[in-house]
């Protein structure tokens, strides 16, 4: 039966929509057609309103002539409609509107362009990447996200194989945009073109290619990326090699097993720069079964072995260093690594630890005779601020007077005081009041009267 339809407005569209949705529907392809017509209607009618109503209403519309009606009516309006009807054809998820998406992709006004790109991603395909990944490339701001975010998105089976052919063939540009979907894309059987391509001669593909190893890899990955890392000669490119070879191991759960691979190498790597870059990475791992290989190169006669394992020993996640980082402090010949053994030592006497109090007040102690000027000094007592003792507060408070490190010790006094006031409240509140009395820095005397007020924010 055919429906005899007379222009309504969209009320008369919404009860033949019902007609066409409902559970029982049994209606003629004619009257489908009316419905069709209506809603071109609509959107050719230049009424805001009447034009969104009909872009809402067709996401319930079923079937692929509707699609395409609207798909050839795309073009002809205005820029704000179609941004709305883009968005309208992505969530309908209909491949048909798939052409008439990707010409809008290429549109004058950035607005469709942005949402022609965005309901690509929703729509397309392998097919699309062809265009979605120079996009990504060549475009910025939020119409290089929204290649980005649709080339992330693109469903099919071929899609992830596809990415990584582009690899092969695309320009530099294009193959960033390709290495890093494999990683939004987690592509694990992307790791053998990844550890290729970290040796591409563009560095930015290097550097992708090595950041999204990370997340790529898996723990079997490590001699291969132990191996790359140690062929790398630009000091970022090692450096993000390292950085990789550390982020894989992480990923083996036993802690006592992360830096097998790179020990298993070290005994047999002969160049100084391959020995170094092994011991950076035994740093960034910090399992302690690499800390005798560490200690050991403490003790070469080469420089640049020597501070790299200082440089691993000062950043170790755990406290067991904290005396070989004193011994190095206290006798090193090389102001430099004087300097930095001094930073790593001071940086783990905040880890916790066995110690007493009175040890730990004792360590920082020496680090304050061992520190060669004010700016080491204050470092030493930004760490001792985050003790939480009596004996950390008194140390503090005896460098309240001295005027390179007044700022350092007031600021350490007050924080201490936060956390120990409520055991040791006398001495506290003595000397807060101190601080406020004599402080030059208005926002110091603040945070010390809101702790003897107890208003302070923790």
């Amino acid at each position: 039966m055919r429906l005899s339809l007379k222009r309504n407005g969209l009320v008369l569209v919404l009860v033949v929509v019902a007609a066409l949705a409902g559970p029982h529907r049994v209606v003629a392809g004619d009257a489908h057609q009316e419905v069709i017509d209506l809603v071109i209607d609509e959107l050719r009618s230049g009424d805001p309103q009447r034009q969104a109503g009909a872009i809402a209403i067709v996401r319930d519309i079923p079937g692929e002539a509707i699609t395409r009606s609207l798909a050839e009516e795309l073009p002809k309006l205005s820029p704000a409609v179609q941004v709305q009807l883009l968005s309208t054809l992505a969530d309908r998820g209909d491949a048909t509107a798939l052409p008439a998406v990707a010409e809008a992709a290429g549109a004058q006004d950035e607005s469709v362009r942005i949402a022609a790109l965005r309901a690509v991603g929703q729509l397309g395909g392998a097919e699309q990447i062809s265009m979605l990944a120079p996009r990504a490339a060549r475009s910025g701001g939020q119409e290089q996200k929204a290649a980005r975010d649709s080339l992330y998105r693109l469903r099919g089976p071929d899609v992830n194989p596809t990415i990584l052919d582009g690899l092969k063939t695309a320009d530099a540009a294009v193959r960033v945009e390709l290495i890093r979907a494999v990683g939004e894309r987690n592509i694990v059987d992307g790791v053998a073109s990844l550890l290729q391509a970290a040796g591409d001669s563009d560095r930015k593909v290097r550097l992708e290619s090595l950041k999204v190893l990370r997340i790529v890899a898996d723990p079997k990955t490590l001699p291969a990326l132990i191996d790359l890392t140690l062929t790398l000669t630009s000091e970022s490119d090692r450096n993000e090699g390292e950085r990789t070879v550390a982020a894989v191991a992480r990923k083996i759960e036993d802690p006592s097993r992360r830096a097998a691979c790179v020990l298993a190498v070290l005994p047999n790597t002969e160049k100084t720069a391959a020995r170094a870059s092994l011991l950076r990475m035994l740093g960034r791992i910090g399992d302690n079964s690499a800390l005798a290989a560490l200690r050991a190169a403490l003790a070469r006669p080469e420089a640049e072995l020597r501070d790299a394992a200082i440089r691993a020993l000062s950043d170790w996640p755990t406290p067991e260093p904290v005396d070989d980082l004193l011994q190095v402090a206290q006798t090193s010949d090389n102001p430099v690594h004087k300097v930095l053994s001094l930073r790593g030592f001071v940086r783990l006497l905040d880890s916790p630890s066995d110690r007493s109090a009175e040890e730990t007040v004792a360590l920082y102690a020496k680090a304050m005779e061992l520190a060669p000027n004010a700016i080491e000094k204050k470092r030493v007592l930004a760490g001792l601020g985050g003790a939480g003792t009596l004996q950390a507060l008194q140390m503090a408070a005896q460098y309240l007077d001295d005027a390179a490190l007044q700022v350092e010790a007031e600021s350490a006094v007050v924080r201490i005081a936060e956390k120990i006031q409520d055991a040791h409240r006398q001495e506290c509140r003595e000397l807060l009041a101190r601080v406020v009395r004599n402080t030059k820095n208005e926002t110091l005397r603040e945070q010390a009267q809101g702790v003897i007020d107890g208003t302070a924010t923790p």
